[in-house]
């Protein structure tokens, strides 16, 4: 896979420091990978219940999908 067309996923995880062990709390993360390494910090979007994570995580790869078509 070439840089020029890095592969993007999203991963949702706990932020460091956090817990993570209620879904309502905000202890959430969600990272853009590109070839499944986070190339830029400020991909990282925290704060985040469970809940809001997922949301955010499938509208990316929704919009990522749409973009491919």
């Amino acid at each position: 896979m070439s840089e020029e067309n890095p592969k993007l996923t999203w991963e949702i995880r706990v932020s460091e420091g956090h817990a993570g062990t209620d879904p309502e709390a905000p202890d959430w993360e969600v990272a853009e990978l590109e070839n499944g390494v986070v190339k830029n910090n400020a991909d990282i979007y925290d704060n985040l219940t469970y809940a809001e994570a997922q949301e955010i995580a499938g509208m990316w790869t929704k919009k990522k999908e749409d973009a491919e078509v």
